[in-house]
């Protein structure tokens, strides 16, 4: 898989984008908000856990993989950090504390954890983010909620996560994890995850004033997990993480990326305007 860093600026301007940008559903886009002031201090984290077992990384592939993966990360961090500058244009004057209090909840992580456990934590987080990105770029009916002016963000994103989905695990699997870890940190992770995001989730929530008014939650609630249940869906995906013989590339991609890199960035590619470099 080819992984390159594509440089991009978005130059995104809050007096264009809508508050409510996913299906004009305020629970929807603080859900979707939520996960955006968890990147970048997220995805710093995968690249450090990567870099701590750099020395496993031995054959040119992978250390061309790796590389991919490092230029891919930080630019998704610096796109959703200026997408997160919009959110507080938008009235959420707390994103940025969110982003503080990750940042030192991640640094007692790694105090915690031990390097391997910290990459293993990696894999489950970019395990996650590879099935929502596959599914963004699958189902019509995801990209169709999302407003034109941030869905390139959404997608970019979705096709960087695709194409690097396995570097990590690779990496992993060149240090000598194995199964039992790699397992027991994802039902960690998984717990952890969800409790992050639901607190951040919800903080947003209460500064647009519908924390307490759940009625409001109905129609984003639905979408979710009922019908058309995007993150339903995604179960069958989650636990065959659990087969022991389990690798991301074994849900092959190559021609569902092929497509949307042609139609993001080819010569007549939607987001060519926004691309810089490609390296």
């Amino acid at each position: 898989m080819n992984i390159p860093r594509r440089d991009v600026d978005f130059a995104l301007d809050p007096t264009t984008v809508r508050r409510d940008w996913c299906h004009d559903d305020p629970f929807q886009t603080t859900f979707l908000n939520a996960l955006s002031l968890l990147f970048p201090e997220g995805e710093r984290f995968f690249v450090e856990s990567v870099k701590q077992h750099k020395a496993f990384v031995t054959t040119p592939k992978l250390e061309a993989e790796v590389k991919g993966f490092i230029g891919q990360e930080a630019m998704h961090g610096k796109e959703h950090r200026a997408f997160n500058e919009l959110l507080v244009a938008h009235g959420y004057a707390v994103a940025p504390k969110v982003e503080l209090r990750l940042r030192g909840f991640l640094k007692l992580v790694r105090k915690v954890l031990s390097p391997k456990s910290q990459l293993a934590a990696t894999c489950a987080l970019e395990h996650f983010t590879a099935m929502l990105a596959e599914s963004l770029l699958r189902d019509p009916r995801m990209r169709e909620e999302i407003d034109p002016s941030v869905r390139g963000l959404w997608l970019w994103h979705a096709l960087e996560e695709s194409e690097h989905k396995a570097v990590a695990f690779d990496v992993y699997r060149a240090a000598g994890g194995g199964y039992l870890r790699r397992a027991s940190i994802m039902l960690l992770t998984t717990a952890v995850f969800f409790a992050v995001q639901a607190l951040v989730h919800a903080r947003l929530m209460a500064t647009r004033g519908i924390l307490f008014r759940p009625w409001t939650w109905l129609r984003g609630i639905g979408r979710l997990w009922i019908w058309p249940g995007h993150l339903t869906r995604l179960v069958p995906a989650y636990l065959a993480y659990f087969k022991p013989g389990f690798h991301p590339d074994e849900r092959d991609t190559t021609e569902l990326l092929a497509r949307w890199e042609t139609n993001l960035f080819g010569a007549e590619g939607d987001l060519r305007a926004q691309l810089k470099l490609v390296a």
